[in-house]
């Protein structure tokens, strides 16, 4: 059974717009693939943005994806998704009848699914006993080589089984399909048999819940026809090959066939026709007289573009769909896997690139610390040769401090300084010597008389010999002179036992006075004080 989005009734039978909004927020690129014509509608969130019909008839599947790049262009299509209403020479329907074992099961199986696509937004799945019967059934009920794509729609049960309708399409060319897809950079969400998109048609019928319909759609190639109840539930859809405008009658044949078959199959009778589709009122007649069922023409308007366009108002997770949960997801999974790879490639070359750095960095630390070693060596080279400098300059400047701590002070200039202001003017001095000697500066002074045109006095010059004796012994530098300096001699004599130092210094200082007439001189010894 499908599942239909909710939708107004149609009102006086006027045909609607397609560029009218569709009642699902959808991006989409509806493709209808119709026994070789195509025709497309770019849908944005519900909305039908553009339309276009191929002008070429395309029968093999390996040119779908040129197709698509023209409908992209002339409708300004800007999404990724697209769906495809299929009706194919290849496209085939089976009923399948699901053994009693199983049908307990089935039904809270498909409870439990259907609550979670209404909740959860996932679409049903099969059980996997249920999945391995159909799959040996599709392999004997298809009628063409190769392995066979699939899916099935619920019918009304029959006695204590449960029915399936079987859509059986080969696999190789829905691959193919789904490769033109993404050529074209597309990604086939859905490809949808005819038969399915009809059947929901059979809800806006003024029909009752439990009435039999038979809907007959004419696609322009073939016809599809659909066997259903009011409500919604189906017992039979079937596509007929052939034309109305050129073989109607084998057509009627076919739906009195239809007809036979599903009293037989389900017990029930078909109540009335509903035909759909262009110029499909002036058959009405000839159907209803020839099958003997009331028919009429379906109030749903017809127009070129309604199987691309009523194809997005079905629920994607109810609707039957070749593409499988798997290939429906795989772009997502490969997407992600992409992401993922790229993320983990990211962080790999994130942790390449760190550790290039790290070990440059280590580099650039290992040579900076050999630099840095080869500087603090010839720092120490540098400091050691600084020390010994160093020190060579304070042994240098040790010795210049012990030299000038032992340096003796210039006595003797101070002397002779003194001696030409302390000597009488009418004293001549020939000799004048100051050393040291025992730790103390020792003077000897000689000299004579000024040389004059009178020969001077033997007691004037005495007495300026005296005079010079006496400013030395009372100057600055307290020359002691040897006995016979105007000293006491008694005092001398005296003491002649113990001899203190200042008297032997003082018997140092002595004057000799030689008696000539002629040249008198002196002789002056002392000890600087």
């Amino acid at each position: 059974m499908l599942r239909i989005e909710p939708r107004k009734q149609i009102q006086n039978g006027k045909p609607r717009n397609i560029a009218e909004g569709i009642l699902t927020p959808r991006t989409v690129l509806s493709v209808s693939w119709i026994d070789g014509t195509i025709r497309a509608l770019a849908v944005n969130k519900g909305k039908v943005e553009g339309s276009w019909e191929c002008p070429d008839t395309v029968t093999e599947v390996a040119g779908f994806g040129a197709v698509l790049r023209q409908a992209i262009a002339h409708t300004g299509y800007n999404g990724t998704e697209v769906s495809v209403v299929l009706a194919h020479p290849r496209l085939s329907q089976q009923l399948l009848a699901i053994p009693p074992i199983m049908r307990s099961s089935l039904m809270s199986y498909l409870e439990r699914q259907i609550q979670m696509l209404l909740y959860l937004g996932v679409p049903p799945d099969f059980q996997p006993a249920m999945a391995r019967y159909i799959q040996r059934q599709v392999q004997s009920l298809k009628s063409f080589d190769g392995e066979a794509a699939w899916c099935f729609e619920y019918t009304v049960p029959i006695e204590e089984t449960s029915g399936l309708l079987l859509h059986l399409f080969p696999r190789q060319i829905l691959d193919t399909l789904t490769a033109e897809c993404e050529k074209a950079g597309l990604w086939l969400t859905a490809v949808v048999p005819l038969t399915s998109v009809l059947q929901s048609q059979v809800q806006h019928l003024p029909v009752g819940k439990e009435e039999v319909v038979m809907l007959v759609g004419d696609t322009g190639r073939s016809t599809a026809v659909v066997v259903s109840r009011g409500d919604g539930l189906l017992y039979l859809s079937r596509t007929l090959a052939g034309v109305w405008s050129e073989g109607a009658n084998n057509l009627i044949v076919d739906l009195q066939r239809t007809a036979v078959f599903v009293k037989e199959e389900y017990g029930v009778n078909v109540s009335c026709v509903w035909l759909f589709g262009a110029d499909m009122q002036k058959y009405v007649p000839q159907v209803q007289a020839e099958t003997g069922i009331p028919t009429t023409e379906s109030p749903v308007p017809w127009d070129a573009f309604y199987w691309p366009r009523e194809v997005c108002s079905l629920v994607p997770g109810m609707m039957p769909n070749f593409i499988s949960w798997e290939q429906l997801h795989a772009p997502r999974e490969r997407l992600w896997l992409k992401v993922i790879s790229a993320g983990a490639m990211l962080v790999v070359a994130i942790c390449l690139a760190t550790s290039v750095y790290v070990e440059w960095m280590l580099r650039q630390e290992r040579a900076g610390l050999n630099e840095l070693k080869a500087k603090i060596a010839e720092t120490d080279k540098l400091k050691a040769e600084v020390q010994k400098h160093n020190e060579e300059i304070e042994i240098k400047r040790e010795t210049i401090r012990l030299a000038e701590e032992q340096r003796l002070p210039p006595v003797p200039a101070w002397f002779m300084g003194y001696l030409s202001e302390a000597a009488p003017e009418d004293i001549l001095l020939t000799s004048v010597k100051v050393y040291r000697e025992n730790g103390q500066w020792h003077l000897k002074l000689s000299g004579v008389p000024q040389p004059s045109t009178n020969a001077p006095s033997a007691a004037a010059f005495s007495n300026s010999v005296e005079q010079l004796k006496q400013r030395l012994a009372t100057g600055p530098f307290n020359v002691a002179f040897a006995l016979g300096s105007g000293r006491d001699h008694k005092s001398q004599s005296t003491n002649a036992g113990v001899k203190p130092l200042s008297a032997w210094v003082a018997e140092l200082g002595k004057v000799v006075a030689k008696q000539e007439a002629k040249n008198p001189e002196f002789t002056l010894e002392g000890v600087m004080e």
